[in-house]
């Protein structure tokens, strides 16, 4: 359900933003799942261009708040240059 919105906002910001999964499950993931406490899916991050949290969701999130999110960590990036 979230992964159509997540993979939309991939095709608009190409170039721009860079999407990537991972499985919770497996335990090659485990420290990643422990740094950003990951407890449960969906969970977004979105992280600027120098990998600083911008912002986390917990939950189905809306398009519109992820667009936002985006948005600001490009300006965040953006900022950094």
């Amino acid at each position: 359900m979230q992964k159509p919105i997540v993979n939309g906002l991939e095709q608009n910001y190409r170039g721009d933003l860079y999407v990537d999964s991972i499985d919770i499950d497996n335990p090659a993931n485990a420290a990643m799942v422990e740094l950003f406490d990951v407890q449960s899916i969906p969970f977004i991050v979105v992280l600027d261009d120098q990998s600083e949290v911008i912002t986390t969701f917990r939950g189905l999130t809306s398009e519109a708040r992820l667009e936002n999110a985006v948005d600001q960590g490009l300006r965040a990036s953006a900022a950094n240059s």
